[in-house]
C-alpha cells in the first residue's frame, strides 16, 4: 500500500530524510516547532553580518553534505577556509596547518621526538580504521569500549591529551575526554589523517537547510505536543490540529524526542536518554577589523586547551572562513564556551557572561574591546550529543533491531557522528529504512484532520 510519512523536526537530519523520501515519491509533511529551519545549522543576519549560530564549518570529507549541496545547486557557494588554524600552548599561539602535520613540531606545540613517537603509536592504535566511514558512528562500535582520556594519555602522552585531543573535543563538541568514548576521538583523528579541506558556505550555514526545505510541505511554528503510535498509523498532535500518517521520522534532539516517544526497546531507550553538552556562541562584530594579529595571520580558528583557558574553548575568525560573511573591512569573531562554562552560564545575563569572556579574549586579541560594535548571543543548552562509552554500540543495536513494521524511526545527531554530516547520514538511514520493501505513490499524503492547507 502507499506510504505517508510525517517528519518531526526541520534540522538537517529531518530535512535530509524528507528530501530523500520525496525523491522516491513519498508524500511527506515536515512539522517544525520554530519559525525557521536548520536547527543548529542556522544563520542570523544582522546589519550585513552573517552569523552562523551553531555549526560553523563543513568539510570536503562530508560525503552526505557534499551530495546534498550538489543536488540543491549550492556547490558553487562552498568556500575553502584558510588552511591555518591555531592552538594556544604555554601562553602562546601555535599556528598549525591541517595538511602539514610537521607544523605540530615546527610551531612548538609538540617536540619532534614526541611527534614521531605519536605518529608511530597512533598508526598502530588506529589499525583497522582506514576505510571506516566518518559519518556513521555505529561503524566505530568495536572501539566504543573506553574513554578518550585513558586511551589518549597512553598513546599520545599527557601533552598529546591536553593539547591535541582535549581542545578538539571541547572546541568542536563541548565535552571533556573523560566523558567521551575513544571511538569518537579515533574517528576525529582519522578525519584529520585523511586531510580533507575545511569549507564554509558563502551565505551562511542556513543556506543548505533552506534549499532542502524549499520544495517540501513544511509547517513552521507547528510544535508537536503529543504523538500517538498504533499499529499501522501514527498521529502527531499540534496546535494546528492532528496530522496522521503511516510512519513518522522523529528527528528532534533526544530530550524532545523522548518527551514524545519513550521507545520500545533497550537500544531505543538508551539513545533517547542521550545527554547533551551546552555552550554559548557569542558573535563579536569588529567593523574596523582585528587589531594587530599577534601570530594569528591567516588563522581561521583558535582552540584554547583547558590548561590555558578560563571559559573559552574556541574562536572562529569569520573573514578567514568566508569573506562574504562580513562587511568589507570588518571582522567577526565567533566565540564558543566550553561545556562546563556553557552549562554554568546558560541562563546568565549578557553582562555577566561578557565580564568573563572579554578579559580572556583580550589576552589573545589585545586591543579588541574598544573596537566592538555589537555582540550577538546564541544559547545552546543542547549543543552536541555527549558521546559517552556505549553510544556507538547503542546506535548499532538500534539499527540491527529496527523492523519494517516499526511505525517510528529515529534520526538526529545522537544517532550518528556529532557533525552536520553525521546528522545528514542519520536522516538518510531513516529514509532508507522506511523505503525498504515499501510501495510509494503520489496519492499518499499525511492527513491534517483540521487544516488541509499545505503551509
Amino acid at each position: 500500500m502507499p506510504l505517508s510519512v510525517i517528519v518531526i523536526g526541520a534540522g538537517i537530519a529531518g530535512l535530509t530524510a524528507a528530501h530523500r523520501l520525496s525523491q522516491h515519491g513519498v508524500r511527506v509533511t515536515v512539522l517544525e516547532a520554530r519559525d525557521r529551519v536548520g536547527g543548529r545549522m542556522s544563520t542570523d543576519l544582522r546589519h550585513g553580518w552573517r552569523i552562523d549560530r551553531g555549526a560553523q564549518f563543513l568539510s570536503s570529507g562530508y560525503a552526505r553534505i557534499h551530495a546534498l549541496l550538489a543536488e540543491t545547486g549550492l556547490l558553487a557557494s562552498c568556500r575553502p577556509t584558510s588552511g591555518w588554524s591555531a592552538t594556544v600552548a604555554d601562553g602562546r599561539v601555535r599556528r598549525l596547518h591541517a595538511r602539514r602535520p610537521w607544523t605540530l613540531a615546527s610551531s612548538g606545540l609538540m617536540g619532534k621526538r614526541e611527534l614521531l613517537r605519536l605518529g608511530c603509536r597512533m598508526a598502530a592504535g588506529m589499525r583497522g580504521t582506514a576505510r571506516l566511514p566518518l559519518d556513521d558512528y555505529a561503524a566505530w562500535s568495536d572501539w566504543d569500549d573506553g574513554d578518550t582520556a585513558a586511551w589518549a594519555a597512553r598513546l599520545a602522552g599527557e601533552r598529546g591529551l591536553d593539547y591535541l585531543f582535549e581542545p578538539m573535543l571541547e572546541g568542536f563538541y563541548f565535552q571533556a575526554p573523560e566523558q567521551t568514548s575513544r571511538a569518537l576521538s579515533m574517528a576525529l583523528w582519522a578525519f584529520g589523517a585523511r586531510r580533507s579541506r575545511t569549507l564554509a558556505l558563502a551565505q551562511g550555514m542556513q543556506s543548505l537547510p533552506e534549499a532542502l526545505a524549499a520544495p517540501l510541505d513544511l509547517r513552521l511554528g507547528t510544535p508537536v505536543t503529543a504523538l500517538d503510535v498504533t499499529p499501522g498509523r501514527v498521529c502527531a498532535h499540534t496546535p494546528a490540529g492532528p496530522f496522521e500518517a503511516d510512519k513518522v521520522v522523529l528527528a528532534a534532539p533526544a530530550a524532545q524526542a523522548r518527551a514524545l516517544y519513550r521507545g520500545d526497546s533497550e537500544a531505543q531507550q538508551a539513545l533517547l536518554a542521550t545527554p547533551y553538552s551546552a555552550t554559548l556562541n557569542i558573535a563579536i562584530a569588529l567593523p574596523g577589523g582585528l587589531p594587530a594579529p599577534q601570530g594569528l595571520e591567516d588563522v581561521y580558528g583558535l582552540l584554547i586547551p583547558r590548561r590555558e583557558r578560563q571559559v573559552i574553548a574556541a574562536v572562529g575568525i569569520e573573514s578567514r572562513k568566508a569573506a562574504t560573511l562580513v562587511p568589507a573591512g570588518g571582522e567577526l569573531l565567533n566565540v564558543m564556551l566550553d561545556g562546563r562554562a556553557g552549562a554554568r552560564l546558560q541562563d546568565a545575563d549578557e553582562r555577566r557572561v561578557l565580564a568573563e569572556v572579554l578579559p580572556e579574549l583580550g589576552r589573545h586579541f589585545p586591543g579588541l574591546v574598544g573596537r566592538i560594535d555589537f555582540t550577538h548571543f546564541c544559547r545552546w543548552p543542547a549543543a552536541e550529543p555527549l558521546s559517552a562509552v556505549g553510544r556507538a554500540r547503542a546506535i548499532r543495536d538500534y539499527r540491527r533491531q529496527w523492523r519494517d513494521a516499526d511505525p517510528v524511526v529515529l534520526a538526529g545527531d545522537y544517532l550518528a557522528m556529532p557533525t552536520t554530516d553525521g546528522a545528514a547520514h542519520s536522516g538518510e538511514w531513516a529514509a532508507a529504512a522506511l523505503l525498504r520493501n515499501r510501495v510509494t505513490g503520489a496519492d499518499s499524503a499525511p492527513v491534517n484532520r483540521s487544516d488541509n492547507r499545505r503551509r
